[in-house]
């Protein structure tokens, strides 16, 4: 133990005798003045930007599952549809003896997020799917499902994500009750239907999951845009949280005659629960940009739900080597929002990674998996700032790495992820969000520029 507090003393005296043979200078604008470290800026690093068209992104496994459709005069035109299995619950249930159909509902959690516009109406509509979803297969969001084109089940309604409802439960042998439940989207279903395919439904069809889908097929659920007002929007449920068809029946049970409830979960753990979206940028600058990579525009774009990532490169970092041995003390990246509304808000949180020699996405060194050794989330930036209306991103490290040689710099890219984005995942393509914004490019000239700022120490 004695020896454990030597070395750390040494190692003290020697960061300070260090620390004595600087001297600063720094290179960048608009640092904070809480953190400048007594250097004068000189310049701005050039940050040259594009906007970019995303991958597309395999939907089986989304945390929350996107609904709708939207204008936006900016991002231009967005759509999201569902298709969904239901699951039994318990498998090998029975209706009991002449079942009477009274109600079937389908039950809608909301998720995290809505964009777009609160007071526009929505026509919600459910149509059977033409086959079964497959277990096996990854289904791509540009991949639309196969449906029916007759509505089985409808709703005019707005996205309140945040209200309560009041739903009437049935209690056995009682009078029913009415209950507050979470927010959800409730929609009835044609009872013909549900008759037909699931309360009179044979035994094996009730036996098994796969069994139940082979015959009902599944479930689709669009927006009817010629049906709906306003700018609409994107709205996310939550499929595995009590998301289910609730069917409401009666049926003898010896001299007695109740009704009953039972419940078929919506769960992508369990059976296949995908998603289409898809963006129509016919007519906007976007589109311009698409078709002319090369040139440089005042402003570039991103977007959720596999839109728009911009690319980013630095090309004259390495200029940074002929200021002799220097450390990075601070670099930040600083994204400027152009416009922006209440009813289209920027997206909440912007990400930042890099690609390798073989264009595969990597996190940059100051944000990884390995959080005992990269920045937690706020640390290392990218949540938007209403007031300054712009995001940051703190990427010190990575800068170091390039101008050290101990990374080669290939491209970089922001692009919006959810609030609760989980590193574990990686820097995939988003699903789970429908956010965007126009921000500025690097191009001299332009208010709001993209700034990369840097201090640095040159070290005798």
């Amino acid at each position: 133990m004695r020896l454990y507090k030597l070395d750390l003393l040494t190692l003290l005296i020697s960061l300070f005798i260090l620390s004595g043979c600087q001297t600063t200078d720094s290179i960048g604008l608009e640092v904070d003045p809480a953190t400048d470290l007594n250097g004068n800026f000189v310049d701005t690093i050039t940050v040259t930007a594009n906007t970019v068209a995303e991958d597309s992104i395999i939907t089986n496994t989304l945390t929350q599952y996107p609904l709708g459709y939207i204008n936006d005069p900016v991002l231009g035109k967005t759509t999201a549809n569902i298709a969904m299995s239901l699951t039994l619950d318990p498998p090998g249930l029975n209706f009991g003896t002449s079942p009477i159909l009274d109600s079937a509902v389908l039950v809608l959690h909301y998720g995290k997020e809505f964009h777009g516009d609160s007071t526009s109406q929505f026509q919600v509509e459910v149509h059977q799917l033409n086959s079964s979803l497959s277990q096996s297969v990854g289904y791509y969001n540009t991949q639309k499902q196969s449906y029916n084109s007759t509505v089985i089940g409808s709703k005019s309604a707005r996205f309140n994500i945040k209200d309560s409802v009041k739903v009437t439960e049935i209690v056995t042998g009682k009078p029913d009750v009415k209950k507050s439940k979470a927010p959800q989207l409730r929609i009835t279903l044609d009872p013909n239907f549900v008759r037909n395919n699931i309360v009179n439904a044979t035994t094996t069809t009730l036996s098994s999951n796969e069994e139940l889908n082979k015959a009902i097929k599944g479930l689709y659920l669009t927006v009817n845009k010629a049906q709906s007002s306003g700018p609409g929007g994107i709205v996310f449920f939550n499929l595995s949280d009590s998301s289910r068809l609730e069917v409401y029946y009666k049926s003898q049970s010896g001299t007695a005659i109740d009704t009953t409830m039972h419940k078929f979960p919506v769960q992508n753990t369990a059976m296949p629960v995908v998603a289409d979206f898809k963006h129509d940028y016919t007519g906007t600058e976007i589109q311009t940009q698409l078709n002319n990579p090369s040139t440089q525009y005042n402003s570039v774009y991103v977007q959720g739900l596999a839109g728009l990532r911009t690319k980013i490169r630095f090309p004259h970092l390495e200029k940074l080597k002929n200021l002799g041995n220097i450390t990075i003390n601070k670099a930040e990246l600083v994204v400027y929002v152009i416009g922006g509304t209440d009813t289209f808000k920027p997206a909440q949180r912007l990400f930042m990674y890099r690609t390798d020699i073989a264009d595969q996405r990597q996190f940059i060194p100051d944000f990884s998996t390995d959080q005992l050794f990269s920045m937690t989330d706020v640390n290392f930036g990218g949540y938007y700032d209403s007031a300054k209306k712009r995001y940051k991103f703190n990427i010190t490290t990575y800068v170091q790495d390039i101008v050290k040689g101990k990374l080669r710099q290939y491209d970089s890219f922001i692009a919006p992820i959810s609030l609760d984005y989980n590193r574990q995942s990686g820097p995939v393509v988003s699903g789970t969000t429908a956010g965007g914004a126009a921000i500025g490019s690097g191009k001299d000239g332009i208010s709001y520029k993209m700034k990369l700022n840097i201090i640095y120490s040159k070290i005798n």
